[in-house]
């Protein structure tokens, strides 16, 4: 272990979007992409934007405003796309993909009073918010998720 480094120690994602920022754990992340052609799914819901063709696999990429009423954000110039390992209880191939408005910047968390400061959030997608440096930045909840995904 490595000198000032806690077992303890978290590493994580910054995820820029427009109207919010995630913190999401490294380990759920397969990995960070450009932008390439999304497919559309016709009757897809609004926050599905298509499905991606990554690693010879098709992944569905979401908007995770949408998703949560704050309306479709397309990409802008410095986007990215963010591919998530399945969800739990899903089947090992059934990966998802975030549209972000830049790349994700890495942190890590060694005390965990660094993300004690909570703040009241209504988002049904959001498990909590936590105030982090100057911002506000919302930890995804993965069950919610889930859920939406696979009704």
């Amino acid at each position: 272990m490595r000198a000032g480094v806690t077992r303890d120690s978290v590493h994580a994602l910054v995820v820029p979007l427009a109207q919010i920022a995630l913190l999401v754990p490294s380990a759920l992340i397969a990995e960070v992409v450009n932008i390439g052609r999304l497919n559309p799914i016709a009757l897809s819901p609004e926050w599905h934007l298509g499905v991606l063709n990554w690693r010879s696999r098709p992944v569905p990429v979401i908007s995770f405003e949408a998703l949560s009423g704050l309306g479709v954000q397309g990409p802008g110039p410095r986007s990215k796309i963010i591919v998530f390992y399945p969800l739990p209880g899903r089947k090992p191939f059934e990966f998802f993909a975030m549209l972000t408005t830049g790349e994700p910047q890495p942190r890590s968390f060694h005390e965990p009073e660094a993300l004690s400061a909570r703040v009241d959030s209504t988002n049904p997608f959001l498990a909590t918010s936590v105030r982090l440096d100057h911002g506000v930045v919302g930890i995804p909840d993965l069950v919610a998720l889930n859920k939406a995904f696979y009704p």
